[in-house]
């Protein structure tokens, strides 16, 4: 919404024209609008339902056999570490 100056010295607050999904019709009701709304939150949320079904199956993915492998490997580095410093300290004692 803007104010525009007229002739005369008043101003005037005019709508801009709204073009698109949202643009209420001149001098109707609104249902229509509001009918374009739900139709388009809908399709928002099954978009977003559909990106967190996208997210999960990947997060499903990564945590195949790789993961226990990595999580394998962490186990034996800590056992390592820890045979070193039981050795290091008996070395020292």
């Amino acid at each position: 919404m803007r104010l525009w100056p007229k002739l005369g010295g008043r101003l005037e607050w005019r709508h801009p024209r709204r073009f698109g999904a949202g643009a209420a019709p001149a001098g109707g009701s609104g249902h229509g609008v509001m009918q374009r709304d739900s139709k388009r939150i809908a399709r928002q949320w099954n978009r977003e339902i559909e990106d967190e079904l996208r997210r999960e199956a990947a997060r499903r993915e990564a945590s195949g056999p790789w993961k226990a492998v990595g999580w394998a490997g962490l186990w034996v580095l800590w056992l390592a570490l820890l045979v070193a410093l039981i050795v290091r300290t008996r070395a020292l004692g």
